[in-house]
């Protein structure tokens, strides 16, 4: 009993995850989504299957968290210059989705994207990156960067959905001339956001 309760308890080894994640992204490019699967990333990462068990419950769960979990990417630093800022997001968000892992599990996924959980659990692993994404847009309202706040979930899914659609078909082509683009429009879209708040509540009252 009291073994058993140990094990429970036991804490994971960042070690382990590592290594699992890493060869879970090696084994998308080298062999494909439909190939990797729980026992060639066990056999690639040296540890159980049941281990890998313990700490994703599916195959997807873990080819999400290595594609699109905050591990494999870090969020971009605040500066005092929201131009500068939204070009560092999207030159983030272009990396992830062009990266080779990604292309290969990600339309993977969205086939076997069928339930509400998996629906959830994917958007649970964006909930940081939102975050983070919510407060420079805040922090920019505050400091005067923009006129007023903005609906930072409109300018997130413009940010997530072009460069993933971008990533996917054309890969880094281009980058430096995509990422300035569209960091200029999301620049324009939340002055222009914030600008016109105003006008709409006084038109509700």
């Amino acid at each position: 009993m009291n073994q058993n309760a140990h094990r429970v308890g036991r804490p994971r080894d960042p070690g382990k995850d590592h290594a699992v994640l890493v060869a879970t992204r090696r084994l998308l490019v080298d062999v494909g989504y439909q190939q990797t699967t729980i026992a060639a990333i066990a056999r690639r990462a040296e540890v159980s299957a049941p281990a890998i068990y313990r700490r994703w419950p599916t195959r997807e769960a873990l080819i999400e968290d290595a594609v699109h979990g905050p591990g494999a990417h870090a969020l971009p630093e605040a500066t005092g210059d929201l131009r500068a800022d939204l070009e560092t997001w999207v030159r983030a968000f272009l990396v992830r989705a062009a990266s080779p892992a990604a292309r290969a599990g990600v339309p993977g996924l969205l086939a076997d994207t069928r339930a509400d959980a998996d629906r959830a659990r994917l958007l649970a692993l964006q909930d940081p990156v939102r975050v983070a994404f919510t407060s420079r847009l805040d922090r920019a309202a505050s400091t005067g960067e923009i006129p007023g706040p903005v609906d930072a979930t409109v300018l997130f899914d413009i940010l997530t959905g072009t460069t993933s659609i971008r990533g996917l078909t054309q890969g880094d082509v281009d980058a430096a001339s995509f990422v300035e683009s569209l960091a200029r429009a999301l620049h324009v879209l939340a002055c222009h956001g914030s600008a016109v708040v105003p006008e709409q509540k006084a038109g509700q009252s």
